[in-house]
């Protein structure tokens, strides 16, 4: 799988948002769904944007490479609080601390250049899913490193944040003239391929062993 192999990347991109888009309609309505059927609907709903992303720029290797980094951490995600209670627990618990912070952050810069704010407009992130307050669990993001180490993905996740920030970043290496035919690329399209598959797989064992299954009964 290269960067130039854009006909088959464009037909497994499209795929994956065609199975993604009838999955997730499947799942039912947010406010009827459990925790971990909740969590697993945006995860899914998370990794269709990424793969969106992806396909409306098939010739932009810095976006590849995002897109690419964000599929990893999504599919890190995805077995992690599936296979951990607590994880899954700690990641709706992530939600009002990150509220949190752009709430603050945004707050902060319109009074520092004197934009006035209405009330509606003061939370700029939605409390739909308030209706799972996890007490006593940690709020903290996930370090994805550790994710990466203790479900056997070190080696990918040190290739996205060691060379892949450099492909992203204006680092010295792309200011000065990488271009998007570069071999470094072709490695980035073939993980990014990699674990979008893995995610696929992920999203249609649950599919199938769960929405399936209920749709059946």
């Amino acid at each position: 799988m290269k960067l130039n192999d854009q006909d088959k990347i464009s037909v497994m991109l499209n795929e994956c948002h065609r199975d993604l888009s009838f999955i997730t309609s499947s799942m039912g309505k947010s406010d009827s769904l459990s925790a971990r059927f909740l969590l697993n609907m945006y995860l899914f709903k998370a990794l269709d944007s990424e793969i969106v992303l992806w396909l409306k720029n098939l010739e932009n290797a810095s976006i590849l490479t995002l897109a690419s980094r964000n599929i990893f951490e999504l599919y890190l995600i995805l077995i992690e609080v599936n296979q951990n209670e607590y994880s899954m627990k700690r990641f709706f618990a992530q939600l009002k601390n990150d509220r949190d912070e752009l709430n603050s952050a945004f707050m902060h810069k319109c009074e520092a250049v004197g934009y006035e704010l209405s009330d509606n407009d003061k939370n700029i992130v939605q409390e739909e899913l308030d209706m799972y307050p996890f007490e006593n669990v940690e709020s903290h993001c996930f370090r994805m490193n550790h994710l990466a180490k203790i479900h056997g993905y070190q080696e990918d996740y040190n290739f996205f944040y060691k060379l892949s920030s450099k492909l992203i970043h204006p680092s010295a290496y792309k200011v000065f003239g990488v271009n998007d035919i570069n071999q470094h690329y072709d490695v980035v399209t073939m993980i990014g391929y990699s674990f979008t598959s893995k995610a696929m797989d992920f999203v249609v064992d649950f599919y199938n062993n769960n929405v399936a299954v209920e749709s059946n009964t």
